[in-house]
């Protein structure tokens, strides 16, 4: 398969899940997403850690750019037929030299434990895996999001360890934990 080239934006399908560019018309629906305590409580690994429909818009606009600098890729998540947006899932901190992106994602509470981005994440590591090219995908979870955890898991990630007070948010230092994937355990090589 050609080598992905950061020129038009690609939208993933699966059988519920629609993955597409996002615009500022998500705005709105992307906040509904973050606007839950149980959500926010573990974001702090993402450089914006309040619920502001302003630095949602600057979220939107850090999507784009991370795409027009060819370091990442962030879709929106939206179940078919319809477009609007429940979550975001994606790559950032694309290493094409190094063959490695750090994933992350977050999904709006209404729609947990519904199987959705276990949907989502599955598209996303093929395309990482096959049109990115990569062999090394990362995850940073906070420490206690048992859930996120359990999901990455699921998808076959292994769990590297801890970074101790790895990020510095609303006052206080959280620990992460590492999880990574890569291509040949992906493959079955």
């Amino acid at each position: 398969m050609t080598p992905f080239d950061f020129v038009t934006f690609p939208e993933l399908e699966t059988e519920r899940l629609l993955l597409r560019r996002i615009t500022p018309h998500d705005a709105d629906a992307w906040l509904a997403a973050w606007n839950h305590p149980d959500v926010m409580r573990y974001l702090v690994d993402f450089e914006h850690t309040t619920t502001d429909l302003e630095e949602v818009k600057e979220i939107i606009q850090w999507a784009d750019d991370i795409f027009a600098q060819k370091s990442g890729l962030r879709w929106a998540v939206a179940l078919k037929p319809a477009s609007t947006m429940i979550g975001s899932c994606g790559f950032h901190l694309y290493s094409r030299t190094n063959r490695l992106a750090e994933i992350g994602y977050e999904l709006h509470h209404e729609y947990w434990r519904r199987g959705i981005m276990t949907e989502a994440l599955e598209a996303v590591l093929r395309f990482g895996f096959d049109r990115l090219d990569l062999h090394r995908i990362e995850a940073n979870v906070t420490v206690g999001n048992e859930a996120s955890a359990g999901l990455l898991r699921s998808l076959g990630f292994a769990d590297e360890g801890t970074w101790r007070d790895k990020v510095y948010a609303r006052n206080q230092f959280y620990d992460l934990w590492q999880f990574s994937i890569l291509e040949d355990e992906v493959r079955g090589k």
